[in-house]
């Protein structure tokens, strides 16, 4: 929401793959409240700034990480890269201009805003800053989500 703001955007794609249903019904159930507490919609805030969410369900297609790909996905065709020129920014999703960026980046907006550049650059390491978010599975006691301050390799 603070992206969309700060382009001016009035709609937000969330492209997320359809063989994540419980991930799927978490994002629509966050929607649906942030829609509730008015940070969704018209004149949020009072602000007059409106926006909405929609979201897109992909087959996970691998080449669609490529942001030309999952432009295409989202438009209803077949996720397969673009050359460039035009970039995404001239002419973008359905032809507008149009700004990619993956959620855990766009997660650290929040915490850069709330504790500045340098406290954000105080978490992790001189040459990777802040956290990373890793996803755990296979047979393991407690499956999902981490996320982790960036440290130093050390050795065995």
């Amino acid at each position: 929401m603070i992206a969309a703001y700060a382009i001016g955007a009035k709609d937000a794609y969330v492209y997320i793959r359809a063989e994540y249903p419980l991930a799927v019904q978490r994002l629509r159930e966050a929607i649906a409240r942030a829609t509730a507490y008015g940070l969704i919609g018209d004149h949020i805030m009072g602000s007059g700034f409106n926006l909405q969410f929609h979201i897109k369900m992909g087959a996970g297609a691998f080449v669609c990480g490529e942001e030309t790909a999952l432009m295409h996905s989202i438009e209803g065709r077949r996720g397969m890269p673009r050359p460039r020129p035009p970039y995404p920014a001239q002419s973008g999703l359905f032809a507008k201009p149009t700004v990619i960026n993956n959620v855990e980046t766009l997660a650290n907006i929040p915490v850069v805003m709330r504790k500045g550049a340098e406290g954000y650059a105080a978490v992790g390491t001189a040459t990777s800053k802040g956290t990373k978010i890793f996803a755990l599975s296979g047979k393991i006691q407690r499956a999902g989500l981490v996320e982790v301050a960036m440290e130093p390799h050390c050795a065995p």
